[in-house]
């Protein structure tokens, strides 16, 4: 029997949670039953990552899929899309993230693709846009829903916005949570290069620098908390932070640090591939986005059993048990955000046993296995 052929379609291809989720469906849907090609814009992580699998997966590189808007490159890319497509005679084309979603499933249904699913990793439609921003998002996802098979919505709760935006007919919406593999840790990496004690408290984030994540929230609640004059935390030891990530803000979080003499206490890495690894190393996870789908980070601290104190917008509030596996605010308030970590700095055996509880719901309701499982499914059944 003659394999499907699926054709995943990403916009970018640097370090990200949609292009984990692509990387683990390439590289997790059984290779007897489906051979998996990847579209997406040069030079990222992901690109290196797919080439080093085994059985090796086709990538095709796009330059001109880029994130922001532009007319020329956005044709062009749709046409090599179309081209693509059209001779690559795919049964199945599955996008993701929203420029490719659109671009992907319009080409996809002019070439007569069989079947045309999107993952919505979160809708790229959000209260920070204009009116007239959303006015033209939601046309644009309306138009590419009624070219699609079907949309997976990360979270629940993208699943009731989509309903209620009218992004797509009911019946094309489902929910497909992401999932991860176990990963191995390398506990105490991170601690000795920021020259951190095992008796401090380390509060954490992995993140990219840009509005969506809001990193100078997360910074101006360390400039909070140490700027309290009570940073000894029972033990002896005392709070450090640490933002891993990259991206268009990182001269402005260099610059806040720098200004507000943060230097030695709050700490910027820059991205790091095998953040993952290095979450053990962290007493604390936090997030605070100003808004999200189903955030990998989060559920990567889960499965190295830390807790986590997160703003619940998008899909955060179906990872995070409130009071349970960590501690959730409704608003991006420093204050209270501040308020829900001190509770967290001051009380080790509570962060030991959420942390615990957050790993158990991340084995049982997050798995790599069951998340390819569904997508299996999907494909098979629709």
């Amino acid at each position: 029997m003659a394999r499907v052929k699926v054709l995943h379609v990403i916009t970018l291809s640097e370090m990200g949670g949609a292009q984990k989720v692509v990387y683990h469906l390439a590289a997790g849907l059984p290779q007897d039953r489906f051979e998996v090609a990847v579209a997406c814009a040069p030079g990222g992580e992901l690109v290196s990552w797919l080439k080093d699998l085994p059985g090796g997966i086709q990538v095709f590189e796009i330059p001109e899929l880029k994130r922001n808007i532009s007319p020329a490159n956005d044709l062009k890319a749709f046409w090599k899309l179309f081209v693509l497509m059209k001779a690559g005679r795919f049964d199945i084309v599955h996008c993701h993230s929203s420029k490719a979603g659109f671009l992907g499933r319009i080409a996809s249904k002019m070439a007569g693709a069989p079947k045309i699913y999107y993952t919505a990793h979160g809708w790229g439609i959000n209260d920070y846009q204009s009116r007239p921003a959303r006015f033209i998002y939601t046309w644009a996802e309306r138009l590419a829903g009624s070219a699609g098979t079907g949309i997976v919505c990360v979270s629940e709760s993208d699943l009731m916005k989509g309903r209620s935006l009218r992004l797509a007919a009911p019946g094309k919406l489902r929910v497909i949570y992401n999932g991860l593999p176990q990963p191995g840790w390398r506990e105490g990496v991170l601690r000795r290069e920021l020259k951190i004690g095992k008796e401090d408290i380390l509060v954490g984030t992995v993140a990219r620098l840009a509005p969506q994540k809001d990193p100078l929230f997360f910074l101006e609640v360390a400039r909070r908390m140490l700027a309290a004059g009570n940073d000894n935390v029972p033990g002896g030891g005392r709070i450090y932070f640490v933002l891993m990530g990259d991206g268009p803000l990182k001269p402005v979080c260099e610059d806040f640090i720098s200004n507000k003499g943060l230097e030695g206490r709050v700490f910027l890495p820059g991205a790091r591939e095998n953040a993952p690894e290095l979450m053990r190393d962290l007493d604390i996870f936090a997030l605070f986005s100003r808004w999200e789908g189903l955030p990998l980070t989060i559920i990567e601290a889960m499965l190295a059993a830390r807790p986590v104190v997160a703003r619940a917008t998008g899909g955060i509030g179906e990872l995070v048990e409130h009071n349970k596996t960590g501690l959730l605010i409704d608003e991006l308030d420093a204050g209270k955000a501040a308020q829900e970590l001190w509770k967290l700095v001051c009380a080790r055996d509570r962060r030991i046993s959420m942390g615990a509880a957050g790993r158990e719901r991340a084995v049982k309701l997050f798995s790599l296995q069951e998340m390819v499982k569904n997508y299996v499914d999907l494909y098979c059944k629709s």
